[in-house]
């Protein structure tokens, strides 16, 4: 085992525009300025993963007046392709999908 396989495999990057909740997004950007090294695609990526891994699609309630914004994120074709089948199997939107695996891991970072 390589000191750099806890790095993902390379592979096809798809770009993808959704329309994410103002606040996540905000919550993002600081995480990659201020804690971690890793571009806001990266960020995203990564929360995908643990979605797709976890399975755990709770709604949560959203202020009033959120705001989306529409951003366009580079997303690995292996994760797209798990969204893909989470949208078919829970019948969710993949805007929604996106926000929730946002939302998750940003309250486990005790962000959100």
């Amino acid at each position: 085992m390589s000191i750099f396989s806890i790095y993902p495999p390379r592979e096809e990057l798809i770009s993808r525009t959704y329309e994410i909740d103002i606040n996540l997004y905000e919550k993002l950007e600081k995480l990659s300025n201020e804690k971690y090294d890793a571009s806001i695609n990266k960020l995203v990526n990564t929360c995908l993963e643990y979605l797709i891994n976890n399975q755990k699609l709770d709604l949560y309630k959203r202020d009033k007046n959120e705001i989306t914004v529409p951003r366009t994120f580079l997303i690995r074709k292996s994760l797209y392709n798990g969204i893909v089948e989470l949208k078919k199997e829970y019948n969710i939107s993949l805007n929604k999908i996106i926000n929730i695996a946002l939302f998750n891991a940003l309250s486990d970072e005790n962000l959100s």
